[in-house]
């Protein structure tokens, strides 16, 4: 009867590629955090982005249209109670993203 047992086998690849990189971004830290200035700016412009587009979201919410305002025609739409519920939640979650909303 043979009994097998990898003694850690399985777990010892990942540690030797983790050890393995660890040692070369040690050698070269340069290489690894040379760019972080970049990647900041980066971060930055898409924070501020998504932060205009959450303003124009709320805007759109808040702010009356001023086509639909010259517009006299009224009609109705009809929205099913689940979807209209979607919408307000969705309203709620834009003005508390805001902080000065």
């Amino acid at each position: 009867m043979i009994i097998e047992y990898d003694f850690g086998k399985k777990e010892r690849p990942a540690s030797k590629r983790f050890a393995k990189a660890a040692a070369t971004d040690a050698s070269s830290g340069v290489k690894t955090f040379g760019k972080v200035e970049v990647h900041l700016e980066l971060a930055n412009a898409r924070i501020a982005k998504l932060e205009a587009a959450l303003r124009g979201a709320h805007a759109a919410v808040t702010e009356p249209d001023e086509a639909a305002n010259g517009e006299s025609e009224q009609g109705q739409i009809l929205v099913d109670a689940a979807e209209y519920a979607r919408l307000l939640r969705c309203r709620e979650l834009v003005a508390a993203a805001l902080p000065d909303a």
